[in-house]
This record gives C-alpha cells, sequence and structure tokens, in this order.
C-alpha cells in the first residue's frame, strides 16, 4: 500500500523560485471550481557532467489526477530567455497548451495565482533535490535544510517568503 502524500500550501508568489528549484513536483489547485493540475518540473544537466545544471526546465503536466499515467511531457522552458517550447504533440490551442500558457503567465506574475484563487501546494518532497521532507518546517518551505540554505544564498528571498500567507 502507498504512503499517502502530504501536500502543503505554500505561498504562491514563492512559484518561480520552487518551480526553477530542479526537481519540483507542484499541484495547483483552484479553490472555487474544486479543480487541480499536478505539474513536475526537472531541470536538465549537462551531458558531460551531470554536476553542472543548465538552466532549461523539462515540464510534464497530470490534468486527470492519475499520480502516474496521467503525466504527459508539455514542454521545456528556457529560465534564462523566459521562452516556452511546446512538445511536438502539443498544439498552443489544446489544454495542454493553455495549461503551459498559465504556467508560464503565473512565473512571470505569480500575483495571478491569488488574483484566480489558486492554491500552491508541494508533494512533501524537496523541490530542489527531490528527497522527502520530514521536518514541519522543510514540509511549509517546500525545502529541506541544506537545500533552503543555497536558496537562500542565490536569491533575495528570506525565510518568511516562503510560507503561505493568508489575506
Amino acid at each position: 500500500m502507498r504512503k499517502p502524500i502530504i501536500r502543503s500550501n505554500v505561498n504562491p508568489l514563492a512559484l518561480p523560485h520552487l518551480f526553477f528549484a530542479g526537481r519540483a513536483v507542484l499541484t495547483f489547485r483552484n479553490t472555487e471550481k474544486e479543480t487541480h493540475m499536478t505539474v513536475k518540473v526537472k531541470q536538465a544537466t549537462d551531458k558531460n557532467d551531470r554536476k553542472i545544471k543548465l538552466p532549461i526546465f523539462f515540464v510534464s503536466v497530470s490534468l486527470l489526477g492519475d499520480r502516474q499515467t496521467g503525466y504527459v511531457f508539455a514542454g521545456t522552458i528556457f529560465k534564462d530567455t523566459m521562452i516556452c517550447k511546446l512538445h511536438r504533440d502539443v498544439p498552443s490551442e489544446s489544454q495542454l497548451g493553455k495549461v503551459m500558457l498559465f504556467i508560464m503567465n503565473a512565473l512571470e506574475n505569480p500575483q495571478i495565482l491569488r488574483d484566480k484563487k489558486v492554491s500552491l501546494l508541494h508533494e512533501g518532497r524537496c523541490c530542489r533535490c527531490s528527497l522527502p521532507l520530514t521536518h514541519p518546517e522543510s514540509i511549509n518551505t517546500g525545502f529541506g535544510p541544506d537545500c533552503l540554505q543555497m536558496v537562500l544564498a542565490q536569491t533575495q528571498l528570506k525565510v518568511d517568503d516562503l510560507f503561505f500567507k493568508q489575506e
């Protein structure tokens, strides 16, 4: 029997930091429509040296709620230019194409998540290294303690910026 997934609300304004951390699994939940989608993001690494991370992110989306077979490769996002390239089998007018457009808009302006009443949840794994999170503070931020220190050192964030805040 599978262990239940720990899903924790995180601050929607922290979406770009969580999304581009390296190995995030994020769920966008529309509280008004009672719908959700889960997005897996994996950062590309250099072929010769796997420790070198590239600014290229592969995005798979599950719209069905099926955690295993429901993931479909949607496209690639290039962080340095913020260009999204849809997979060749994903037309831009399809539901998956619209999802990728929504994700790109949310990455550029995370405030639209709050405006559209969309909550952001993570799967109980570190958004950077994908190891299980066990400490309550780590679950609330979406990062393990070591990864959190690395993310804070690379960005202008404070720990409080990652916590979910009700308005």
